[in-house]
Formats: C-alpha cells, structure tokens, sequence
C-alpha cells in the first residue's frame, strides 16, 4: 500500500528556518525504510525481540495530484506567525476554529482530504526558552477531517539541517505516523504497568512497561517484570535507539483499513492508484 503525503510548510515569520525540498524528501525516505523494515538498524534488535520485527508493508511517497485533480508537488508552503502549539490544544474536545494552524485563512494551511492523503505540518515549537516544546504530535484516527494527520518541528524532520542532536534520522515522523495508523505508546499510561487493557497499547507482542524511554537506554532494562522494547519506535527513546515495529504493531495498523475501519475509505483510494 502506498500512501500519497502532502507536506504543509508553516514556516515560522519572524525566524524561519531552511526547509528544503531535499530535506522533505529525505524524511520520505527514511519512512519507506522504517515501514518497510528496509533500515540497516533493525538488525541490531536483541534476540528476545528480533523475530517480532515486523516489515509493515507500507510506503509513502509525496503527492502529485492535487484534490483538484492539478499536477502537485506535495509541498505546500507559506510563511506565518503561527507555530505548532496553534494546532494543538489542552482540551480533549477543542472548537477545531480555534487551531489557527489548520486553516489557510488564519495563516495555517487547510488540510487535504484524509480519505486521499496523509497531512503532514512542519511548524516550529519553540518554548520559552528557546527550545523544543514537542517534536511532534498528531491527530490519530477518528479524528476531524480538518486537523487529520500530524504536526512536526522543523528541527527532527528528515535527515538535514536543521536538526535537533537527538533527532537527525527522522524517527520523530515514524512514531508520529504510528500514532496516526492508532499505535499507541508501548509504556503503560499513568505511570502503571499493562495490568488493565487500558493502561497498554493494545498489542499482545509488546511487552509490559512502566515509563517512557529517554536518550540511548542500556539493554536490558526491566520493568514489570519483563524486558522493555526501548527500541521500539513507540517509545521516546533517541533516533538512533529506535529502529522497529513488531508484528502485533503491524495488525493493529492494518485493522484500520479493514471494512469498517477508520480508514478504510483511505485504503481504497490508496490500492486504486
């Protein structure tokens, strides 16, 4: 399945950063090496997990139709005031006006249509001081047709500059993407081991783990009493200490397209072309 990607370019006014073609089309690349279980990395699983990881059997690849059935690129750009904190909110249930970010007349950039295309938003995250407040996030499944897709700071996407230390491989968009196929994080919510369904991620192959991982962990780490899968890209571990999906990572993705699924109208368009 090969799913077509418009990159919606938000570029912050008063400080705007070198976004180049080149630097999209790299992030493209390391997606279809991710999903594909084409990256040299994987290799370096433990054994414990490594006849769990999964090739997902999906690509991507920048649109060239526009909805208006024009020739496109699949890069939209402009230049705004706005950041990424404009397309996110704290309530669960935002009035979706009030994300400036997702429309072109605020200064954002409207959405494509998600049953045709990913969204993906490059717009800065800068906080107070000066640093990255989120590297990315996204709007999963079911979500309003007009935020649908993902958000990510310029600054962990693709494999150019500028990048941020612990993120020059481009992972930041693979975990955000996950999300967006409903992945969700391997470690337990609240601080809680997988011992309800609904602290875990919903996946049997993914072992029970307390807390987000952070930076380069030293394997092995244990917590709930098992070994936790710092490696996999569901985790919050550095770029290049993440470098798999697993099998049961790989279901949960392809349920959504399934008749009834969430993006099954997604999938049909997809396999047509």
């Amino acid at each position: 399945m090969k799913i077509p990607i418009v990159v919606h370019v938000v570029n912050y006014a008063p400080d705007p950063f070198e976004i180049s073609d080149e630097k999209i089309k790299s992030q493209i690349e390391v997606l279809n090496k991710d999903f594909r279980k084409l990256n040299d990395d994987w290799q370096k699983t433990p054994n414990i997990f490594i006849d769990l990881v999964a090739d997902i059997q999906i690509e991507f690849y920048l649109a060239t139709t526009a909805p208006d059935g024009t020739p496109t690129t699949g890069i939209i750009r402009n230049e705004s005031d706005l950041i990424s904190g404009d397309g996110k909110s704290l309530d669960p249930n935002p009035v979706i006006e009030d994300l400036p970010l997702y429309f072109t007349e605020k200064g954002g950039q409207d959405a494509w249509p998600k049953d045709k295309y990913l969204n993906i938003w490059i717009a800065d995250f800068i906080d107070r001081n000066g640093e990255i407040g989120f590297a990315g996030y996204a709007n999963p499944p079911g979500s309003d047709y007009r935020i649908d897709g993902v958000v990510i700071d310029p600054r962990v996407f693709g494999l150019l500059p500028p990048l941020d230390e612990n993120h020059t491989l481009g992972r930041t968009a693979t975990h955000e993407i996950g999300h967006w196929l409903n992945l969700i994080h391997t470690y337990g919510k609240n601080g809680a081991c997988e011992n309800t369904p609904e602290n875990g991620d919903y996946v049997d192959d993914t072992p029970s783990q307390f807390a987000s991982s952070h930076g380069k962990p030293t394997f092995p780490r244990v917590s709930c009493g098992s070994i936790d899968m710092t490696m996999n890209y569901m985790d919050y571990s550095d770029d290049d200490s993440m470098y798999m999906f697993t099998k049961g990572q790989k279901e949960r993705m392809w349920a959504l397209f399934a008749q009834g699924g969430l993006r099954r109208k997604l999938f049909e368009n997809c396999r047509l072309n």
